[in-house]
């Protein structure tokens, strides 16, 4: 694998060097790694502290709507910030306060108002740190190594995925929370000590205005391209009717079905091994049609919902959690990689936030609600509602403008006409 991946690195731009000799992109690249690997643990070290301490399905549901409510809350003040400041710096900062946290939760505790305090601060650091990567990886890669450079970061994502996850679970599980703590707790670490040594290239001074004017701005880049819009609501709802029901039930699942936690841990380890292949894939595959591409790999999460509705077997479990992966990877390098090209560079941070505050706005709302629905209506009956909605969402955004081939023809804005772009004075092509 590892040699492969080299290859299809130093193929991917012959004209501007490899990516293997980009310094920066490495450190980087690595940085988030750790990230990750401590943002999948954590979750998972969280969940068994509860559900050990006598939680259910709404508990749990309770606790993760505090990152979602810190990403609601402080998502474009943390796109903005990443316009304004040299982007290592906040995510050098984000980091830093990610690990205070995590080794505040070192102390043991796990009732539920703890557990989602803790939660609640990890998300508002997130908020900060991902649209500063993003803006990042943008800037210490040309246009020529900006697909390959994607992909790697998505293959990236999913290394620490497939760590994450089945290290959690054993660790939590044969050991304690509590060392599940200890092991996020040194993946941040590493990931802090690795971006130190970054030099980020320098950004061209940009003319201030007020921060309600700066988010105005990156709001107006998403009005401008109804594509973009688009994927943002399709995102929105899937996150809400999918992959909520499914992050809360499936760990009621594998106790309930298959008698432990060791399913739970599998499941979101292959999904991150689809998305490690998707990644793979993503580096050299350009399709005529991304837009199109990417919605189809959306649709396929659909399969999460419908195999934890029918969990016959644990091997069709796992299949459908690959597939999803699968297509999830896919229709994240096409979105990153376009939306890098279509955006300024000035406003890319202000505009990743815009995507996560828009695209994570119902995810509390679904979290919150799968444990009374599922009450309410059965779990089944849920399930399906789910499925249906994870495969017919994505496709029913194809109504958007531009959506095919994530393209809208527009002119990005230059620099000296930010003051004047405002989403209520642009209207959409």
């Amino acid at each position: 694998m590892r040699t492969r991946l080299s290859k299809l690195i130093r193929s991917a731009r012959p004209a501007d060097g490899s990516l293997v000799r980009n310094r920066e992109f490495r450190l980087l690249w690595l940085s988030f790694t750790m990230s990750v690997a401590a943002d999948q643990i954590f979750p998972v070290a969280v969940t068994i502290a509860a559900l050990n301490a006598g939680g259910t399905a709404s508990t749990v549901g309770a606790i993760f709507t505090g990152r979602w409510i810190a990403l609601i809350l402080l998502a474009l003040l943390g796109g903005l910030w990443a316009d304004r400041l040299p982007r290592r710096t906040v995510m050098i900062v984000s980091l830093a306060f990610q690990c205070c946290v995590v080794a505040t939760g070192l102390r043991g505790g796990s009732s539920p108002w703890f557990l989602a305090f803790l939660v609640f601060l990890v998300g508002a650091a997130e908020a900060f740190h991902r649209p500063a990567y993003q803006a990042c990886l943008s800037s210490v890669l040309t246009p020529g190594q900006r697909s390959a450079g994607v992909a790697l970061g998505a293959v990236s994502w999913r290394i620490g995925a497939v760590i994450g996850p089945g290290l959690g679970a054993y660790v939590a599980t044969v050991w304690s929370p509590r060392i599940g703590f200890l092991a996020v707790l040194t993946a941040y670490v590493l990931g802090l000590v690795l971006l130190l040594p970054l030099r980020e290239p320098a950004a061209a001074p940009a003319q201030r205005t007020s921060a309600v004017q700066e988010i105005a701005d990156g709001l107006s880049e998403v009005w401008r391209r109804p594509w973009v819009l688009g994927v943002i609501i399709a995102v929105a709802l899937q996150l809400m009717f999918t992959v909520a029901p499914a992050q809360v039930l499936l760990p009621l699942v594998s106790r309930g079905t298959f008698g432990g936690d060791a399913v739970y841990g599998t499941a979101l380890a292959l999904l991150s091994v689809g998305g490690l292949v998707g990644g793979v894939v993503s580096m050299r595959w350009k399709p005529g049609r991304p837009g199109l591409t990417a919605i189809i790999g959306l649709a396929l999460y659909g399969a999460v919902p419908l195999a934890l509705t029918w969990p016959f077997s644990s091997g069709f479990l796992y299949a459908c959690y690959i597939v999803a992966g699968l297509g999830l990877e896919i229709f994240a390098v096409q979105w990153v990689v376009n939306l890098q090209r279509e955006i300024p560079p000035e406003r890319l941070a202000r505009v990743t936030s815009v995507d996560w505050l828009a695209s994570s706005v119902m995810m509390p709302l679904g979290l919150a609600l799968t444990g009374p629905v599922s009450t309410a209506i059965g779990r089944s009956s849920l399930l399906v509602i789910s499925t249906i909605a994870g495969f017919a969402v994505p496709i029913a955004a194809l109504v958007f403008r531009g959506m095919t081939r994530f393209h809208s023809g527009i002119t990005p804005v230059a620099r000296d006409q930010a003051s004047e772009a405002t989403p209520t004075s642009l209207k959409a092509p």
